[in-house]
């Protein structure tokens, strides 16, 4: 930094916080040509006094060598690349958190029917649920698969009801007969179980009063079913 950088530093940080070299120099002992002197360009600065001036005026004030060597200095497309890799890092903390042995699992706030099915209007992260690491594990769960949704409609009934959150394992796997998914047709998301009859997979219902279906290329699997919690009314 040059001796014109310096007095430049000064004068702006002054004008910043509203003040004047002879007000500075009176009210933090100094004395008024010392101030002058530093700012008058192409004068070489006394280190001593400047280092007590930058500590009245909270500023840094430091001779070495570079405290950044140039082998590590990043190029503009390293940096690029650094902060593409941050905010990926990033991406995925908004969906799948991890703390103090628990796996936060995003809350969508959209609904699975148990019934003829829910429009899904959208898919926004309304919160999250904390699920043990361990117990994941053990279950055969992938943290950053996991996805909390809420059940609407009669159709799984007396298993799910109304107003259950359900944890959904999005990893994907072959169909397990007899386990419970949530279906995507369209915009459409059901919340049924597949049952295997012959070569065929099949979408029914807990509740006898709602008809069987066959799994067609209209429908998307989008998770299975691992864990269901409800409020005791």
């Amino acid at each position: 930094m040059t001796t014109s950088d310096i007095a430049d530093v000064i004068r702006e940080t002054l004008r910043r916080k509203g003040t004047n070299p002879s007000r500075f120099a009176k009210e933090n002992g100094f004395s008024v040509n010392a101030v002058r002197y530093i700012l008058t360009e192409g004068r070489a600065p006394n280190s001593r006094q400047l280092a007590k001036i930058c500590a009245a005026l909270d500023l840094e004030f430091y001779v070495g060598p570079s405290r950044l060597p140039a082998r590590n200095q990043l190029s503009a497309s390293k940096l690029a690349e650094e902060l593409e890799n941050l905010a990926s890092a990033a991406r995925r903390l908004s969906t799948t958190k991890t703390t103090s042995g628990l796996v936060l699992a995003p809350r969508y706030s959209v609904q699975a029917s148990a019934g003829g099915g829910s429009m899904v209007d959208e898919e926004a992260i309304s919160g999250y649920l904390g699920f043990s690491k361990q117990w994941l594990k053990n279950k055969g769960l992938i943290e950053d698969m996991l996805a909390v949704i809420e059940v609407y409609g009669d159709s799984m009934e007396p298993t799910l009801y109304a107003g259950d959150v359900v944890l959904l394992d999005l990893s994907e796997q072959p169909l397990r007969s007899n386990e419970i998914y949530t279906l995507r047709q369209d915009d459409v998301l059901i919340i049924k179980r597949l049952q295997r009859q012959d070569d065929q997979w099949m979408i029914t219902s807990d509740n006898i009063l709602y008809p069987v279906e066959s799994l067609n290329e209209e429908y998307t699997v989008v998770g299975r079913a691992a864990w269901v919690s409800r409020t005791l009314k």
